[in-house]
């Protein structure tokens, strides 16, 4: 009897063994690709993400302290030179900010924007890991003011192609486009769908820019800004004025208003000593 109660015993646990053991496998291999992704990448890059997914999630907060070059080289065994490589990354990126002296600290969350070069408004949302999304207020032909005209070396009164939005970061309005469009230039503008694509990706797309010229003031909103962009009266603004062009010629004017407090540019120029003979 007590011969029967063993062999059933061992056949339980064989069985047991069988039904679990796939899964001990496939979680001991998943694991192991994980980990196997992880060493695959350049050592400052895990600091990196490790960085921004700490930004993203809230543990760092704007304003708080980043951790040092001895620090960042202690937590993840890896050289001084690596700890910097990963912090100048994070630098340029504009995930935290430097100040002599005192350290590194967290930026703060507000959209990002380089004055040397001419980027997708949703990408520079997407960017600071926040949700991108616009309201179009219009979207129609227009009559030329004298300031369009001129840009768009247009006739005073010629029809131009129109589209009035607001650009979101989380339902936040951080931007507020005027665009005109010569419409030689972009025929089928009036029929693009820019609840799903911006006004300057779609023009990538149509008619690839080769040169934009911009002027950067800081401005007061109007009233109607104020109601567009959910500010007050007295938040300064950067006005961005922008002239755009493709091979063929000129293509788009633009006229772009960003609360201060919710949209920054920045750049950064590398400089090559040069000493003249």
């Amino acid at each position: 009897m007590a011969g029967k109660k063993d062999v059933n015993r061992y056949c339980v646990g064989r069985l047991r063994a069988a039904t679990l053991a796939p899964s001990l496998v496939y979680t001991t291999r998943l694991q192991s690709l994980a980990h196997h992704v992880s060493n695959s990448r350049p050592k400052f890059e895990n600091i990196v993400h490790f960085a921004r997914r700490r930004i993203r999630s809230g543990s760092w907060k704007p304003g708080d302290r980043a951790p040092s070059e001895n620090e960042l080289s202690e937590r993840f065994g890896v050289s001084r030179m690596t700890a910097r490589r990963a912090l100048d990354q994070l630098a340029r990126a504009g995930d935290i900010v430097r100040r002599q002296g005192a350290g590194s600290f967290i930026a703060d969350d507000s959209v990002r924007s380089s004055f040397l070069v001419i980027r997708n408004i949703a990408e520079e949302v997407a960017d600071t890991g926040q949700r991108y999304g616009n309201r179009i207020v219009r979207h129609c032909t227009v009559s030329c003011d004298a300031e369009v005209a001129v840009a768009l070396d247009l006739e005073r009164g010629a029809p131009v192609y129109h589209s009035l939005i607001t650009h979101l970061a989380d339902e936040k309005p951080v931007q507020l486009e005027y665009r005109y469009v010569r419409p030689d230039a972009a025929p089928e503008f009036l029929e693009a769908d820019l609840t799903l694509e911006t006004p300057n990706r779609y023009l990538q797309r149509i008619c690839p820019l080769v040169e934009a010229r911009q002027e950067i003031s800081a401005t007061l909103p109007k009233a109607k800004h104020c109601e567009l962009l959910e500010i007050q009266r007295n938040e300064p603004c950067l006005l961005i004025t922008r002239v755009t062009s493709a091979a063929r010629g000129l293509v788009s004017f633009a006229r772009i208003l960003a609360p201060a407090s919710r949209y920054r540019l920045a750049g950064r120029l590398h400089f090559t000593s040069q000493i003249s003979p």
